[in-house]
């Protein structure tokens, strides 16, 4: 019943407030829900078939030498990529300081050198120079972002990267965008307006890898070869 009621709430939220709900939310999370960061970096999400299907899914791009991940969380793609690729440089930019401040501390305590973070909002994508990046992926971050900011964002990720870009999200085929508690957009389609129609591969995501808030039927991977 609560979560009936929060769902009911954050709806009307999104429907006033738009991208800036969930903007709120990962910002503050740790408020009431105060180890979050810290689970994302747990033994158990190491261990996690999503991460594993990052490592396989970036060894085909291989070589490369920079890479982004825009809503990083603490870190754990980011870990799992800088252990399988010790001479590559990662960066991680997340709107949660605890999260980015945990992500640090863990980080050093593993020594991993290859690993950076920052925090930072959409805006931040403009503090990265034009095809800085050899790549910038996405692990269930553009989900969060409704119709007011999807386009802008694509833009910038578009802008920085330099060979490629890799979204874990949620899409279907329909025309608009449609939000059920995460937002579901037609990725071709947006992407098409960049002039990409011929770049563009989607697929499902395994089967493996989520079930719940509706990735078992809406769940891919979308690639983009710039």
């Amino acid at each position: 019943m609560i979560k009936k009621i929060l769902r009911r709430i954050k709806r009307i939220l999104i429907a006033t407030l738009g991208t800036k709900t969930d903007e709120i939310f990962w910002r503050f999370r740790h408020i009431f829900d105060s180890g979050w960061a810290k689970e994302y970096i747990s033994e158990d999400s190491m261990k996690s078939p999503s991460r594993q299907l990052w490592v396989e899914k970036m060894s085909r791009y291989f070589p490369f030498k920079t890479v982004l991940e825009f809503g990083c969380a603490s870190g754990p793609n980011l870990y799992r990529l800088a252990k399988e690729f010790p001479k590559a440089k990662f960066y991680g930019v997340d709107i949660s300081r605890k999260a980015i401040s945990e992500g640090k501390k863990f980080f050093e305590k593993e020594n991993v050198k290859n690993v950076f973070l920052k925090a930072g909002s959409i805006e931040s994508l403009r503090d990265f120079s034009d095809k800085s990046i050899d790549l910038v992926f996405t692990d269930a971050l553009l989900i969060y972002l409704g119709t007011d900011k999807i386009k802008n964002v694509l833009k910038e990720i578009l802008r920085i990267a330099k060979k490629g870009v890799i979204f874990f999200e949620l899409h279907h085929n329909k025309p608009a965008s449609v939000y059920q508690d995460n937002w579901i957009h037609n990725y071709k389609l947006l992407l098409e307006d960049f002039g990409l129609s011929q770049k563009i591969k989607i697929t499902k995501l395994p089967k493996n890898i989520w079930h719940s808030g509706g990735w078992a039927e809406y769940g891919h991977i979308i690639e983009v070869l710039l």
